[in-house]
């Protein structure tokens, strides 16, 4: 296989592996619309564990999303060194135009609403549940729905400049 047949089988790879975890994100997206629903039809105190099950969604929500920021940034920009502000630089680096390699994958104003998702996800892994409160998670979890079409859509229009790439090669 010459390097050409392997950047255009890794091009491909790219959109199929995306689709995949859009996928996930989207059923994940339902779960927590419907936890949402049921949450807010119960009136009084949200039980300990619901608010762990409604906060384990957010996290792999987020977690999936990375996931698709990993992959691009793997095939594109050569993956990100690992540290400290890791999770951060990776978001950042997909509001960014490479030129003559790849487009922003996300608006400004995209990274900053993600950016609400990653630092729950960090605070998340790093509590004991006991700094779970429904009035912090209530927002992350009503907006994940618009949140989750703009995402599709600007994956959608990366995934055409991909294929359109491998198609040239």
């Amino acid at each position: 296989m010459t390097g050409k047949e392997k950047k255009r089988v890794q091009y491909k790879r790219l959109i199929v592996d995306i689709k995949d975890d859009l996928k996930s994100i989207g059923k994940i997206t339902d779960d927590i619309i419907g936890m949402t629903q049921v949450l807010e039809s119960e009136k009084g105190i949200v039980r300990g564990s619901d608010l762990m099950a409604c906060a384990g969604y957010l996290h792999h929500y987020y977690t999936g999303i990375e996931s698709i920021f990993e992959r691009i940034s793997r095939v594109f920009d050569g993956g990100l060194t690992s540290g400290g502000d890791y999770h951060r630089e990776l978001l950042r680096s997909m509001t960014i135009e490479i030129p003559d390699v790849r487009p922003s994958i996300i608006s400004r104003d995209l990274a900053e609403e993600l950016d609400e998702y990653r630092r729950f996800r960090h605070m998340f892994r790093h509590s004991y549940g006991s700094e779970l409160r429904w009035r912090k998670m209530e927002p992350l979890a009503k907006g994940i729905d618009s949140l989750t079409k703009v995402l599709v859509e600007r994956m959608s229009e990366f995934m055409q400049f991909v294929d359109k790439l491998s198609n040239s090669i």
